[in-house]
């Protein structure tokens, strides 16, 4: 059996748009480390915690996990700003009304289901059904505004992040179109911005929304995402070509360097995670999330553009399919790990930590969790998804093309 990643794209790709399978895989690759972090924190809670300890470098990525979400923001804007680069450089206009509808498409039906389902699982009266409007409405970055459902809303402020990235997105190409001298501007007053908001800001509550789940917070990991999509439309090719007929770079080197890569990685994860992910948040140490940003941005252009001779470890047709299902997973996943560890920890009260039953038990919620994930993407994202691949970019119908 094959461990290639598919060569067909899956459903929601549209026709004459390039399919990545290896992002596909990093996309996999993401929610793993999400879903890991969680169960291990699911798992250890509430008896004890990693933050502040000194986490082995082979299990930096289980316990920093959370840097998932940065790959997952890497990866958006890398792809999702392709067309508005190639609009930047003379290609067709891309429809701003067909992006919006097929963001739309690609996120609402999934997020609008579990809100609602999440709502009603936590309400205790009629009332409480009130507290799902903000998060339908994408207000949960609104400092006090949304009261927590837990286990439910504990990942949806990534959901607001995205959206907030959505809306200055098609701005790219007319800074891009514009003269280097207005996209330099336009860059030092983000610059400006960011550093306004990391590391001098002092006005609760709004620092720590701001430097968290806003665009001028995340910033950062989304304009790397798009700098690695301007270099790979720029100048891919050419590094591809160059950097295969270098001898030792196509005999190992290249694994080499991202091993390095990974390695710089970690040791900036087990850097935050002995400081604490939570306690940097709001501090002027928030600015770490730029090197991971980078280093993410490095690891996505490595596997896309270098000789690896050990790509199969990262781009192949397991990691994919958890990248095709991981938004399913991203969603439902704390509620299946938060419910199933109630049942467990009920049939074995000395659950509380790494042993037999709690592998036991992260085997079954790891079935679980995938199982009802395959069964909301087969239901209620693919259908959505192939009304998505009819909008074509430019604003033309395009025929839409399934897995």
């Amino acid at each position: 059996m094959s461990v290639d990643p598919p060569s067909v794209a899956p459903a929601g790709i549209r026709r004459g748009s390039t399919y990545f399978p290896e992002l596909e895989s990093l996309r996999g690759l993401a929610i793993l480390l999400v879903f890991v972090f969680h169960a291990d924190g699911v798992l250890l809670a509430p008896f004890r915690s990693h933050v502040g300890a000194q986490s082995p470098l082979p299990l930096v990525f289980v316990w920093a996990g959370h840097s998932g979400v940065t790959l997952f923001f890497v990866l958006s804007a890398f792809l999702l700003s392709l067309p508005f680069l190639d609009e930047a450089n003379g290609a067709p206009p891309v429809s701003r009304r067909h992006f919006y509808e097929r963001r739309a498409l690609r996120i609402l039906p999934l997020y609008v289901a579990v809100v609602v389902v999440g709502t009603i699982l936590t309400s205790r009266s009629l009332a409480d059904l009130r507290r799902g409007l903000p998060y339908l409405a994408f207000l949960q970055s609104k400092p006090n505004l949304p009261i927590p459902m837990p286990p439910f809303s504990d990942v949806w402020w990534s959901l607001a992040t995205e959206v907030q990235f959505y809306a200055v997105l098609p701005l790219l190409a007319l800074a891009f179109g514009r003269s280097r001298r207005v996209t330099v501007a336009l860059l030092a007053i983000y610059a400006m911005a960011y550093a306004a908001v990391a590391l001098f800001l002092p006005v609760p509550p709004f620092e720590p929304w701001l430097r968290a789940q806003s665009i001028i917070g995340r910033g950062p990991l989304f304009l790397f995402g798009i700098l690695g999509a301007w270099l790979y439309r720029r100048h891919g090719e050419a590094i591809r070509t160059s950097l295969a007929a270098n001898r030792w770079l196509a005999s190992g080197g290249a694994d080499l360097v991202l091993v390095i890569v990974f390695l710089a990685l970690a040791l900036l994860l087990r850097w935050s995670n002995l400081r604490g992910f939570f306690v940097l948040e709001p501090t002027r140490w928030y600015v770490w999330h730029v090197p991971e940003g980078a280093l993410w941005t490095a690891v996505l252009l490595t596997v896309l553009l270098a000789p690896l001779r050990a790509k199969g470890l990262l781009s192949n047709a397991a990691l994919a399919r958890l990248g095709v299902l991981s938004y399913s997973i991203y969603m439902l996943h704390l509620p299946v790990l938060s419910s199933s560890i109630a049942v467990a920890r009920r049939l074995f009260p000395s659950l509380t930590g790494w042993s037999a039953a709690g592998a036991a038990w992260f085997v079954v919620a790891t079935v679980l969790c995938v199982g009802l994930a395959s069964v909301t993407y087969r239901y209620i994202e693919r259908p959505f998804l192939v009304r998505k691949a009819r909008l074509d970019g430019t604003g033309r119908a395009a025929q839409a093309r399934a897995a």
